[in-house]
């Protein structure tokens, strides 16, 4: 079994701006571990600005990154999904193609990305029934030709709906109302029928939502809908971190890491949307950058 300079996990933004970064600055046996059948993570339907400095799109970022990732031949292992790393440091990783394996290198990051909060995340009484998704959900189904998450829609939160305002501007779909804490200037922009402090009490339906009940406190409302997206914001993923023993920062749910991100064990590292939720891109590269110079030079 061979043992490589460097293993990535997670083949995402910081992922691949990783093994760009590591290959130019001289680390020539790399691989990247990726769950899905492609590159790219969160980018390859970012069809909305991700840039503190530039009008730039996810998608126009990734052709980018994939033009320069594809010329360094740069080892990639798709559909596969990774256990943990065990007490002996090896990455246990499973796929369709060879199974079940035990993978060694002599630096590993950790980047992982972010995953939503769903409906687990909420306190809330009611039907179990269909129709409530989360806002990765509904746009990953507005991006299938013909397809719609649902008719009368209600959105419940306003953390990151500008990841799906283009898409509902497409398709012209009916926002019977968006329930929330505070509104912001993305919430207006998809209706004006908004509830602030108000909170979601129960959802109900049979096979499918049909209606929910909100309240402010001192009023209790009934609405209509057959969906809710649920735009209550992002976590750090820290399910390998969880399974590999590694120390986990409760404020962002990800791995913690050290001035040199670095986890609580030894040459296991981390970075990206992984660690906690980046504001723009510019921000993920200046960080990938300090961690592959730091590697470079142990």
């Amino acid at each position: 079994m061979s043992i490589y300079d460097l293993i990535i996990i997670g083949g995402g933004a910081s992922g691949m701006l990783c093994a760009i970064k590591a290959k130019k600055n001289g680390i020539k046996n790399i691989l990247v571990i990726e769950k899905n059948s492609s590159l790219g993570g969160a980018l390859n339907l970012a069809n909305y600005n991700i840039s503190s400095t530039r009008n730039l799109t996810g998608q126009e970022y990734l052709k980018d990154l994939f033009d320069q990732y594809s010329k360094l031949n740069i080892d990639t292992y798709f559909n596969t999904m990774v256990i943990n790393i065990n007490d002996s440091g090896k990455i246990v990783c499973l796929s369709p193609e060879r199974g079940m394996e035990d993978l060694s290198a002599k630096n590993i990051i950790l980047t992982n990305g972010a995953k939503e909060k769903g409906k687990n995340a909420l306190n809330i009484p009611g039907d179990r029934c269909a129709g409530v998704l989360t806002l990765g959900t509904a746009k990953n189904i507005l991006n299938i030709d013909g397809i719609v998450p649902g008719k009368n829609i209600v959105i419940y939160g306003t953390e990151n709906l500008h990841l799906i305002l283009e898409d509902l501007k497409k398709h012209n779909l009916n926002i019977t109302a968006i329930i929330c804490e505070n509104s912001n200037d993305e919430a207006f922009k998809i209706t004006n029928n908004i509830y602030e402090k108000y909170h979601i009490t129960s959802i109900l339906g049979f096979d499918r939502v049909n209606s929910i009940k909100i309240s402010n406190g001192s009023n209790e409302k009934e609405i209509k809908c057959d969906t809710v997206i649920l735009a209550l914001g992002m976590l750090s993923d820290g399910l390998v971190s969880l399974r590999s023993n590694i120390a986990l920062n409760p404020e962002t749910t990800g791995p913690k890491v050290d001035q040199n991100l670095e986890t609580s064990r030894k040459n296991i590292f981390a970075c990206g949307n992984g660690i906690y939720i980046h504001n723009s891109i510019e921000e993920i590269e200046l960080e990938v950058n300090k961690l592959i110079d730091y590697i470079s030079n142990l």
